[in-house]
C-alpha cells in the first residue's frame, strides 16, 4: 500500500509471515518504501510483532474517530522503521513522521544509513492505514 503523494509518500508490501503455531504466530516481514522529495529509500528486512499492529490499530481507530492525537508503530527492532500519524492542528489536519535505519556494510565497518522526515497527508490517510494494518493482522 502506498499512502501520500507523489513527491512524499510511505509504501508498505507485505513479504512474509510467521505462521500459526509459531513463537511468533502473525510476525509480518514488511518492505518499506520512503520517498521525501528528493530523498528516497527502501528495506526488506523490517519485522512488525503482532501485538504492536493490532496496539497500533487500536490507536488509528481512535484517532479516526477523534481527529486529534497520534498513532505509532515501531519494528521489532525499533530504531529500524517507525511510523507515526498525528494531528498537526485542532482543524484536523494530519502529517506522518517516518523513519528508516539500517547498517550497510563497507571494509572493516558497519555504518548507519537513516532517513527520517515527514510530509502532510489527508484525514482520509487514517482509513489506509487501518485498511494496511488490518490486511497484515489478518
Amino acid at each position: 500500500m502506498k499512502i501520500g503523494s507523489e513527491k512524499e509518500y510511505i509504501e508498505i508490501e507485505e513479504l512474509k509471515r510467521s505462521p500459526k503455531g509459531t513463537p511468533c504466530a502473525g510476525d509480518v516481514n514488511i518492505r518499506v518504501g520512503l520517498n521525501l522529495q528528493a530523498f528516497c529509500g527502501s528495506y526488506d528486512g523490517i519485522w512488525l510483532e503482532l501485538p504492536e499492529m493490532e496496539r497500533f490499530l487500536s490507536e488509528l481507530k481512535t484517532l479516526d474517530e477523534k481527529r486529534n492525537g497520534s498513532a505509532k508503530i515501531s519494528s521489532m527492532s525499533p530504531e529500524e522503521f517507525t511510523l507515526e500519524i498525528r494531528s498537526s492542528d485542532s482543524l484536523g489536519h494530519m502529517e506522518i513522521e517516518t523513519q528508516l535505519h539500517r547498517y550497510q556494510y563497507s571494509g572493516p565497518k558497519y555504518w548507519p544509513i537513516y532517513l527520517k522526515g515527514g510530509f502532510e497527508v489527508l484525514p482520509e490517510t487514517i482509513r489506509q492505514l487501518i485498511s494496511c494494518i488490518e490486511a497484515l493482522t489478518n
